[in-house]
């Protein structure tokens, strides 16, 4: 019996990272609507006003309203678009995003173990980003960066001050299994495969696709220690052949 090949298996590196790009633009503004259509019976007709009023964290309502757009964006720019992707590039989902080969206990023992090794060098990377400084003519820049980063750290600081296990439990899940799971798939599964064919090195694959990975929260004070994170990730990925021990690094990076 004839099967066709997937649609996108013979097209270069640029054609399928450009592709990408759109699946993730289309998931990402589906995933949102979606998400409202399902916050208004469950928060009332008050979501849109809610949401456009500014970071509230003394708002219970707006914390947990958040938290929701968090698991649905969550699942939209990566969980899908990576999924939908593979399928486009290959006829095996499971194999392309390396999630069929799982590591030994060993492996997994040695990943934990690294990753709060690197704890010390990613808090100096953490500090020396935060006191660097822009050039005068710059100022304005510099004052909005600092002015987001401030009003992200509150919102995370909200999103985390919890006095229950179920509460607990939840961001467990919301900021350790779910993030860590599809920024993995998007970062390391399908970014470094494609660069990898594009520029025909794993170190470059690696290095750029950790530059993407940190650039894509948007946290300039948070650019350098999340690198260095996404180096330790990448380098994970390619000496396992699988997504499962960067995914297990940053979930211990996250949940910690």
């Amino acid at each position: 019996m004839y099967q066709s090949e997937p649609l996108l298996s013979r097209k270069s590196s640029f054609v399928k990272l450009l592709v990408l790009l759109l699946i993730i633009i289309g998931a990402g503004l589906l995933s949102f609507f979606t998400g409202i259509l399902i916050a208004l019976p469950l928060y009332g007709s008050g979501v849109i006003e809610t949401m456009s009023g500014g970071i509230d964290p003394a708002n219970p309502e707006y914390i947990g309203m958040m938290k929701f757009f968090q698991v649905i964006n969550q699942v939209g720019i990566f969980i899908i678009p990576s999924i939908l992707f593979a399928l486009l590039v290959s006829r095996n989902i499971a194999r392309y995003l390396s999630l069929d080969s799982f590591p030994r206990a060993a492996s997994i023992a040695g990943t934990i173990l690294l990753v709060y090794l690197m704890l010390p060098a990613i808090h100096a990377l953490a500090q020396v980003n935060e006191n660097l400084e822009l050039p005068d003519y710059l100022q304005g820049i510099e004052n909005w960066m600092k002015e987001s980063e401030n009003a992200a750290a509150r919102l995370t600081e909200a999103f985390l001050s919890t006095t229950s296990i179920s509460g607990l439990l939840f961001n467990i899940f919301m900021v350790g299994i779910l993030a860590a799971v599809g920024e993995e798939l998007l970062f390391r599964s399908v970014l470094i495969r494609l660069f990898r064919n594009w520029f025909g090195n794993i170190h470059i694959a690696v290095i750029v696709s950790a530059v993407f990975f940190s650039a894509f929260h948007l946290q300039f004070y948070g650019f350098l220690p999340r690198l260095l994170l996404g180096l330790l990730f990448g380098y994970l990925f390619v000496w396992s052949g699988s997504v499962w021990l960067p995914i297990l690094a940053h979930f211990i990076n996250n949940a910690s």
